[in-house]
């Protein structure tokens, strides 16, 4: 059986990720934490990144450890667009400014992405599917 992430987990990973690919992390935000959870540069870029987990990162939280209903993905999702649209908004002149999100890569968060990834790929909103093992962008 495989560990479900919570977001914490979900930035860890994806942090870890970008600072193998050059980046370096300016900041990492855990859930108790206010702002946007990942902000990452590197020569050409500077990424915002918005996360998501598939659980509760409250081990005292009913839902500790059991997967998001498909309102919570929604909800979730949107809490994260309006981040990144927030950014969007406010980036610096220039187009160094990326943004993203990082979600669960499990189907439920798939579905809900599907939806939207069109209007996703013309605001250029990259999406980042972490696993335990692996990351894939979108």
């Amino acid at each position: 059986m495989r560990t479900m992430l919570t977001e914490n987990d979900i930035v860890e990973k994806l942090a870890d990720y970008l600072k193998t690919n050059g980046y370096v992390i300016e900041q990492k935000l855990t859930t108790n934490q206010t702002g946007i959870d990942l902000i990452a540069e590197n020569n050409s870029e500077k990424l915002y990144i918005e996360a998501k987990g598939e659980t509760s990162s409250l081990k005292t939280s009913n839902r500790y450890g059991k997967p998001f209903n498909r309102n919570q993905v929604k909800s979730h999702i949107g809490v994260a667009l309006l981040a990144t649209m927030r950014v969007i908004t406010s980036k610096p002149a220039g187009n160094r400014t990326k943004v993203g999100i990082a979600l669960p890569d499990n189907e439920e968060q798939r579905r809900v992405i599907s939806q939207i990834i069109d209007a996703l790929k013309q605001l250029e909103i990259k999406i980042y599917w972490v696993t335990n093992d692996t990351i894939t962008i979108e």
